[in-house]
């Protein structure tokens, strides 16, 4: 019994000092909130016209899965031609980014994008790392320049939209 004792004081210790040095939000999520979701959506329409395909990441059976005009939709009536993509639609695919590296992702953008090859999407759309897509985006092109712009805080929509127009 004397064993105890320490244990049922962990629970009186945490209400009365707090969980010490834990960084997990309230809500027990991890998230990139230093990336803008509203300065979204030009990277979004970039990313489903690269990557966003039926047969690629705009298939329901995708780990990473984009929705939108061109890929899988959201509301089941919807069909990939129209209507334009929503912005329930553009919100998916932005939880759906950050969500896959999110530590990584928040280190990126307070680097401004500067070091946005540590992130497993950038490799794999680069060729950099085994992708079934082979490259889809390449260092330095305006795809490349849309989603770092993006890291950065300051979307450059004119680079998103030369992206969208190339393919």
């Amino acid at each position: 019994m004397k064993l105890l004792w320490p244990l049922a004081a962990i629970p009186i210790a945490l209400l009365v000092f707090g969980p010490a040095g834990c960084s997990t939000p309230t809500d027990g999520k991890v998230n990139a909130a230093t990336l803008d979701a509203t300065s979204f959506p030009p990277v979004s329409e970039m990313l489903l016209v690269r990557c966003g395909s039926v047969d690629c990441h705009g298939s329901r059976y995708r780990n990473f899965r984009l929705v939108g005009f061109g890929a899988s939709r959201l509301a089941a009536g919807d069909r990939p031609d129209e209507p334009a993509t929503t912005d329930a639609e553009h919100r998916y695919n932005y939880e759906g980014l950050v969500g896959l590296e999110p530590e990584k992702m928040a280190a990126v953008a307070a680097q401004k994008g500067a070091n946005m090859s540590e992130l497993t999407v950038v490799r794999k759309a680069r060729g950099e790392e085994a992708h079934k897509g082979d490259a889809r985006i390449a260092a330095g092109d305006d795809a490349d320049l849309c989603l770092r712009s993006w890291f950065a805080s300051a979307v450059d929509g004119a680079a998103c939209k030369r992206a969208i127009d190339a393919r």
